[in-house]
């Protein structure tokens, strides 16, 4: 089991149409847990709380977020391409906790997904989040990243 404590500072970069070009400090706990043969499980919680930049004009709020994956690892680590292959779902939480707009606005979406270890300590991700609360920005997006392990 892993347990991180993370703070994570954005920088006012961007453009206010994207969200974007505010300031904002995120403070956030996580785990990763792997106890039992394949099954993996993993999650935090914590804060962003935008204190610069066009906070009102690109709509950022204060927010509490919190995540929770479980998974399941299919091959060893060496079966590259397909080694440490897990397939899981993310459920994702983000609640207004601020008073600039809707207090209702509160936003979850399921994320079915995988990663695997392609060889040489990169992995490739993927995974599609699929808003379940009303009214949401978009109906579903796909996500994808490759990360290298130094």
């Amino acid at each position: 089991m892993t347990q991180t404590l993370n703070v994570t500072f954005r920088t006012p970069t961007g453009d206010v149409f994207n969200g974007n070009h505010v300031a904002s400090i995120e403070p956030q706990y996580n785990f990763w847990a792997n106890s039992w043969k394949g099954l993996v499980v993993r999650g935090g919680f914590g804060f962003a709380i935008p204190y610069s930049g066009d906070i009102n004009q690109a709509g950022a709020r204060s927010t509490f977020d919190a995540n929770l994956a479980v998974g399941y690892y299919f091959t060893p680590h060496d079966f590259a391409p397909v080694g440490d292959l897990v397939w899981f779902v993310s459920t994702n939480l983000s609640q207004p906790i601020d008073n600039r707009g809707v207090s209702s606005n509160t936003f979850v979406s399921l994320t079915p997904g995988f990663r695997t270890h392609v060889g040489n300590n990169w992995f490739l991700h993927g995974g599609v989040e699929v808003p379940v609360t009303g009214n949401p920005a978009y109906d579903y997006q796909v996500l994808g990243g490759i990360m290298k392990v130094y």
